[in-house]
């Protein structure tokens, strides 16, 4: 069968093509079906179902079931049935989803969400895609045990953050309070956290099938293309943001913010304490000055609508 290449990695045709036409194909009936509804509901559903149904197919079109391939294509469904559970229950229990509020009424600005995703299934799936299609099956390496081992810890990792944070907000003595309990007291997204670690542990459980390709290092784009959404698109800049915007004039919340680790869950020892009555000083000092902006605005605006009207 003809082969094409991405670097200089042969890949055939057929199964990588197929797989995004796939993708695509449910991404668009997606989004068609929620811009016509205005329903935010069928997004994680579809996004989770799509890495399985990819995992699953690329497997089966392929015909070689080696304990590599059938085992990684386990977890990817494992994380995926998992992940995507979880997302749906709790969109459906909050009756909505945050991040749409502003775009499910706006078909073409809805569209780049669907897009997105289906960019992210495509390329995070892709070491996977490529070792289901591969006729050989190396013996145990240690990447094998380490992507395992990374594997697991991330799983545990973002099925307690999440756990733990659902269980914290269904608490109505909750109601208003930021979470800094659990994992959460040791890192402020454990959960990507997770996500970050099971997709590394995949790739790394890949690492010695898709090492007999010449250009296998051009799969490393999944973990990389994973860790650059979250990081800086659509994972802890939104979240950032929005807990800036709830909790922003809290001390405590501040204090937790700059003592606790972004990502990798680390016990807060004497070093990364602040101090209170800092944060609080910080705290009046940008008050201070937002005020002084807004008044600042005010007068600029109200000088430019009495020269208006002098004119």
């Amino acid at each position: 069968m003809t082969a094409f290449r991405i670097g200089s990695l042969g890949v055939t045709p057929s199964a990588y093509i197929g797989a995004l036409i796939v993708d695509l194909i449910i991404q668009l009936t997606g989004w068609a079906i929620s811009a016509s509804l205005q329903t935010d509901k069928l997004y994680d559903a579809l996004g989770s179902t799509t890495f399985v149904a990819l995992a699953i197919g690329t497997l089966t079109y392929a015909h070689f079931y080696y304990a590599r391939q059938v085992v990684a294509t386990v977890l990817v469904c494992i994380w995926g049935i998992r992940l995507g559970g979880f997302l749906v229950f709790r969109v459906i229990k909050a009756g909505g989803d945050s991040r749409f509020k502003d775009v499910k009424d706006k078909p073409l600005k809805y569209l780049i969400f669907w897009l997105l995703q289906a960019l992210w299934v495509w390329v995070t799936l892709f070491p996977v895609m490529v070792l289901n299609a591969l006729p050989k099956n190396p013996g145990l390496w240690p990447s094998d045990i380490v992507g395992g081992v990374m594997w697991a810890i991330g799983f545990v990792c973002e099925c307690l953050a999440d756990f733990q944070k659902y269980n914290f907000k269904q608490d109505p003595k909750n109601k208003g309070k930021f979470i800094d309990v659990g994992i959460w007291r040791w890192s402020q997204f454990p959960n990507y956290f997770g996500e970050m670690m099971q997709w590394w542990g995949i790739w790394l459980l890949c690492l010695a099938a898709i090492n007999t390709q010449k250009g296998y290092y051009v799969t490393i784009i999944s973990p990389l293309f994973l860790m650059a959404l979250l990081l800086f698109v659509s994972g802890i800049p939104i979240q950032k943001k929005q807990a800036n915007e709830r909790y922003g004039k809290n001390p405590d919340f501040r204090i937790w913010q700059k003592s606790t680790p972004l990502l990798v869950p680390f016990p807060k020892y004497k070093f990364m304490k602040v101090s209170k009555q800092d944060v609080e000083q910080q705290l009046r000092a940008q008050m201070a000055e937002d005020e002084s902006n807004d008044e600042e605005s005010q007068n600029t605006s109200s000088q430019g609508r009495r020269n208006a009207s002098r004119s």
